[in-house]
């Protein structure tokens, strides 16, 4: 591990220096926290290296001339994140092989990503290269401090044959923990793919499996229960009905504390969301759910501890008079009449998800195709907190988008209710301030 930082050092020459002249400085505070170059964002690593084109030692060893730290702090930061690409006819055997040789950089790295090297959509099959379970556990064994895992277009494999050296054993169930898990079309028997994910304790998973026997998706007896806070479930994943009969028979009773699936379309067949819900969801406080009056709706008013519903409406915050805008209101409709009054009634949070529209309207009431909804959360949530609008994107910038909603909905926004961001809910599904909002809940 490095030392004492630079920063530090300097630090105390300076301060010997300033009590030999008499002169003082004002103290810290307690609870002031010393900057040190080991803060630095890892990107400003990247742009140095990149900028002096280091693709050898030397050079590193040259920054060590200007800080002592460098060399070490520079490989935490760079080791942090490992990304493996491989190609069909290649395994990950050298991966194991580095690894182990520099128990160092091992340590180093939070984040593992293993992925087929030609990503393909859909995913075809023939140009997976496989992951063996006995190679995964003998990573996990070797990366100590693995704190974010993905795993995407792999074969996942049982063990293989190897009379030496002996094979790691394998991990009971609940041994590692994860802040993130990315399971996304890994082709997998439903057994070995659920025996794998067993083996974590996952704050968030992305869900989005590929099953070779999703014809019978019957569980075989085993101890290889699902572990995980908050679940995402791709609305694109191969089979989704085999997906959710899998997640019934794996999950805990009320384990999950949020749930996204927010399916952008009407599926062929019917999912059985609503009672996955009511066995694994009896504890959520963050919801993200497209619901349909004839199923997914009628779980809502079941979930007594929901704090935060997320929903896509499809319907712009702004649009133009006239036949769009008419069809727009029809739309947002039964949301507002129907869905909303499901909600219990002390919800703290609503999420709508929408594109921002014309630009060329005046915002304002009349303006807006989600007529009503003001009237409509006054009415239904007295404690609501905040009403948040997310744009995949903005034809200005977020000061005026913060405006227009402003002056959509003037009481929520003299209330200090409006919130406003920019993000896909797939980046959302993959950011980190749900971790830390699932443990204040």
């Amino acid at each position: 591990m490095a030392g004492p930082s630079t920063n530090r050092l300097v630090d105390r020459d300076l301060q010997c220096s300033i009590q030999e002249s008499g002169m003082t400085l004002p103290r810290h505070r307690a609870n002031d926290k010393t900057a040190t170059i080991d803060d630095l964002p890892t990107e400003l690593f990247h742009n140095v290296l990149e900028h002096l084109e280091c693709h050898d030692q030397d050079t590193l060893a040259s920054c060590t001339l200007v800080c002592r730290d460098w060399l070490d702090i520079s490989q935490q930061h760079l080791f942090s994140e490992l990304h493996v690409l491989r190609s069909c006819d290649e395994n990950f055997q050298c991966l194991i092989d580095w690894l182990e040789q520099h128990t160092a950089h091992a340590g180093y790295v939070r984040t593992l990503s293993l992925e087929a090297r030609l990503v393909s959509v859909p995913p075809q099959f023939s140009l997976m290269p496989s992951l063996s379970l006995d190679t995964l556990s003998h990573l996990l064994h070797i990366i100590p401090n693995l704190q974010c895992l993905r795993l995407h277009q792999l074969k996942i494999c049982p063990a293989r044959s190897l009379p030496t050296p002996a094979p790691t054993p394998y991990p009971t169930p609940g041994q590692y923990s994860l802040k993130h898990m990315e399971y996304e079309k890994c082709l997998c028997e439903l057994n070995r793919t659920f025996e794998l994910l067993s083996w974590f304790h996952i704050d968030h998973l992305d869900y989005d499996p590929v099953f070779s026997d999703a014809e019978d998706p019957t569980v075989e007896p085993g101890d290889h229960k699902l572990d995980v806070h908050s679940l995402c479930v791709s609305p694109i994943a191969e089979d989704l009905l085999a997906a959710f009969r899998a997640l019934q028979q794996f999950v805990r009773p009320n384990m999950l504390r949020s749930f996204r699936y927010p399916a952008l379309g009407k599926c062929v067949s019917p999912l059985p969301v609503a009672d996955f819900l009511r066995y694994a969801g009896q504890s959520l406080v963050d919801l993200d759910l497209c619901t349909t009056p004839e199923d997914d709706c009628l779980i809502l008013p079941q979930l007594p501890s929901l704090q935060v519903f997320r929903y896509h409406t499809f319907v712009p915050l702004l649009a133009a008079p006239g036949a769009a805008m008419a069809e727009h209101q029809a739309t947002f409709a039964p949301f507002r009449d129907v869905l909303l009054p499901r909600l219990p009634a002390d919800l703290e949070r609503l999420v709508l998800y929408v594109p921002y529209g014309d630009p060329s309207v005046v915002p304002g009431p009349d303006g807006t195709p989600l007529w009503g909804l003001e009237r409509a959360l006054t009415a239904r949530f007295p404690g609501l907190r905040k009403l948040g609008f997310i744009f995949p994107d903005l034809p200005g910038d977020l000061a005026a988008a913060t405006a227009a909603m402003g002056a959509c909905f003037p009481a929520l926004r003299d209330r200090g209710m409006l919130e406003t961001s920019v993000r896909t809910w797939e980046m959302e599904c993959r950011e980190w301030d749900i971790y830390a909002y699932l443990h204040d809940c």
